[in-house]
């Protein structure tokens, strides 16, 4: 039975609507559930799915049979990790993921470049890697840190029952509220980690493979 479309509670623009008002196109983040088509926006011209393949096997995506669907793992399944074993915390994760899964970043920004019209980027949560994305596009925007963490944050709120309903049914539910941490220092965290190292977003966006024209079609 198909849930009902307000179970999709993290679909929002990217940054916050105003932070894109003067683009031609809008470029939304969300989560993944078995909900109706009608849930999304009308008109997308493409869905960026950056989850793992065995995910979109047990549960596609709403919209995966419409033309504009595009699997696009941020995982590197050759590294053979997801993050390294030291890297406990969310921001020490994400850290590790902007080298370790540094092709997939890029995938997801490059199809996200590609795509003249309205653009949809998920994960399961719509929280970790659909985060990622989300940060390094609104800091390439021009929102300010506090802005970049906010915008990461409202996962916690808009995620509040499900992931209640994850620790309920989870074997560690300890490990399980560290994977659901939500605050803005984490996603700030990483955007200063950025810019220490590679300068800006966009030298980290050069560093990882995109080129200077693919960086302004974002």
């Amino acid at each position: 039975m198909t849930t009902t479309s307000n179970a999709l509670t993290n679909l929002r623009p990217v940054g916050g609507t105003a932070l894109q008002a003067d683009h031609h196109r809008t470029v939304y983040r969300a989560n993944t559930e078995p909900v109706d088509a009608d849930a999304y926006p009308a008109g997308l011209s493409a869905v960026i799915d950056v989850r793992r393949v065995d995910e979109t096997d047990a549960v596609p995506h709403p919209l995966a049979t419409t033309p504009g669907y595009q699997r696009v793992p941020m995982f590197d399944p050759s590294s053979g990790l997801e993050s390294a074993a030291e890297a406990i915390a969310l921001e020490d994760q994400y850290i590790d993921w902007l080298d370790r899964h540094r092709s997939g970043i890029a995938d997801a920004l490059r199809a996200v470049a590609a795509t003249d019209g309205d653009v949809l980027v998920c994960c399961s949560a719509g929280k970790d890697r659909t985060g990622i994305v989300s940060a390094l596009l609104a800091r390439h925007w021009g929102a300010d840190l506090d802005a970049v963490g906010a915008d990461y944050a409202v996962s916690a709120e808009r995620l509040v029952d499900r992931f209640a309903r994850e620790r309920a049914a989870s074997a560690d539910p300890e490990a399980t509220a560290t994977a659901q941490r939500c605050v803005p220092e984490i996603m700030t965290t990483v955007i200063e980690h950025v810019e220490r190292r590679w300068g800006s977003v966009d030298d980290y966006l050069r560093a990882i493979g995109l080129q200077d024209a693919e960086i302004a079609a974002l």
